[in-house]
């Protein structure tokens, strides 16, 4: 590890894509639960009750676990490679797609993180315009300075701000969901029709886990690296801890939401605070905090990963170079806001679905079959001398097999039927071509093993 990169204490983190040096290494399972609970316990996750509106609660409860169970592995494993080499998730995609492949997603993917910078910044203007009508443009301005400005100080104090805004966040959901159920009567959602459990969990994973995981390394890569003596179940907390916190917050969020939209005929219990006493508003106000949680996790990611565009060294960039694309960034993600992309979530929701899915399931694979955490950190950032460099085996492969993921996974009708409504197909399709991926380096290898034999000497006559 390149022990010369050292995180600036109490001042905008330079790191960069560079490699987390091990003094900088501490973060424990207790953060990284709180870390990605409140990132995605957002101000909009409640949404979700209203684009699974019909679903009821219960049933909405076994989508949850189904998509639990379907995302746990790849999301595991994307935890753990952080803590095998403390670099960004991008960077280690150079092995797997290639310097071209992986700088190319890496463009799409910090649009996709400034999307949901966006998408959040939305809900929080409208709640803001709600409780306080009359200034017009002028909330989602001050949301995205403030966002912007905590993004700007970087991770540590990231972690801290996640630690100490848990409590009141909590405090300020249970004021609202008291006074929810006080004003109004409880009527419990209840499924009006089949479930179309397939789509359903398609929905929940790309709103949530493997809309994350692909993610997970860019956090972990602060915890302690591994070692020999990790008991199991150290090694599984750290694994386990941000998927679960994920995970929790979209069900208990999105059971709020389902209520919420039955009882009030609004999915955002925030907006109650337009006709509570001051408590009510107090809290409602609070509930930014949700947003600033999750646009954290947006905004942060998406800047990292827009560094691995501009910048292919192990070593820090100069030291602006960090600071100044979170201002750009986030300014352009407040714009986003600011031009309603809220509309566009459903349509949003399922192509980030079928774009992430392949590409983690590969990656994931990729990554262990091929035993890269065992290759020197400056293989990752290794230059390419010659074009050709740019898209080295098994790049070509991967890539491939993720643009049929993507096709494949827009392309539910192939299913008739009942099984078009029980199998979630961008799941199956992205595990498929996976699979053929996986196969493709069998046969790969065991052509290049054949090639290299020694040809066997003739015995003497």
């Amino acid at each position: 590890m390149n022990e010369q990169v050292e995180l600036e204490t109490h001042h905008f983190e330079t790191l960069g894509i560079a490699p987390v040096p091990a003094a900088a290494r501490t973060m424990r399972p207790g953060s990284l639960f709180v870390i990605w609970a409140l990132a995605s316990a957002s101000a909009t996750t409640p949404v979700i009750g209203l684009v699974l509106h019909g679903i009821g609660v219960w049933n909405f409860v076994w989508v949850n676990l189904l998509s639990l169970l379907i995302g746990l592995l790849p999301a595991m494993l994307f935890a753990h490679m952080g803590r095998q080499v403390p670099i960004i998730s991008m960077v280690m995609a150079r092995r797997t797609y290639g310097i071209a492949g992986a700088t190319l997603l890496a463009v799409l993917y910090t649009v996709v993180g400034a999307g949901w910078f966006g998408l959040n910044t939305d809900v929080g203007g409208q709640i803001l315009g709600t409780l306080f009508p009359g200034y017009g443009m002028l909330w989602y301005a001050i949301l995205g300075v403030i966002q912007i400005a905590l993004v700007f100080f970087g991770m540590e104090v990231l972690e801290k701000f996640y630690k100490y805004t848990a409590l009141v966040f909590l405090l300020c959901y249970a004021v609202l969901s008291y006074y929810l159920f006080t004003r109004y009567p409880f009527v419990m959602p209840v499924a009006k029709g089949p479930v179309a459990w397939g789509r359903d969990i398609d929905l929940i994973l790309s709103f949530s886990l493997l809309a994350w995981a692909y993610i997970f390394p860019t956090v972990t890569r602060f915890c302690p690296p591994l070692s020999r003596e990790d008991k199991a179940a150290e090694r599984a907390w750290y694994a386990l801890a941000p998927t679960v916190g994920v995970m929790s917050a979209v069900l208990l969020m999105g059971i709020l939401g389902l209520v919420t939209l039955k009882m009030t005929g609004d999915w955002n219990v925030a907006m109650l605070g337009r006709s509570l006493p001051v408590w009510g508003e107090i809290s409602a106000i609070g509930v930014i905090l949700a947003i600033a949680h999750t646009n954290a996790m947006n905004l942060y990611p998406a800047v990292t990963t827009f560094l691995a565009v501009v910048n292919v060294s192990e070593k820090k960039a100069h030291r602006m170079l960090q600071p100044a694309t979170v201002i750009v960034l986030g300014v352009f993600s407040t714009v986003l806001a600011l031009l309603g992309i809220l509309g566009f979530i459903k349509g949003f929701l399922t192509l980030l679905g079928s774009l992430l899915f392949p590409f983690t399931f590969i990656m994931v694979i990729d990554w262990f079959y091929g035993r890269y955490y065992e290759d020197a950190i400056s293989t990752f950032y290794r230059r390419a001398a010659r074009l050709s460099e740019l898209l080295l085996w098994p790049a070509p492969w991967a890539i491939a097999m993720l643009i049929a993921g993507v096709v494949l996974g827009q392309s539910p009708h192939m299913l008739p039927g009942l099984l078009g409504r029980l199998i979630p197909w961008q799941v199956c399709s992205a595990l498929l071509v996976a699979v053929v991926y996986y196969l493709g380096l069998r046969v790969a290898a065991q052509i290049m093993r054949e090639r290299t034999k020694a040809p066997r000497s003739r015995a003497a006559p």
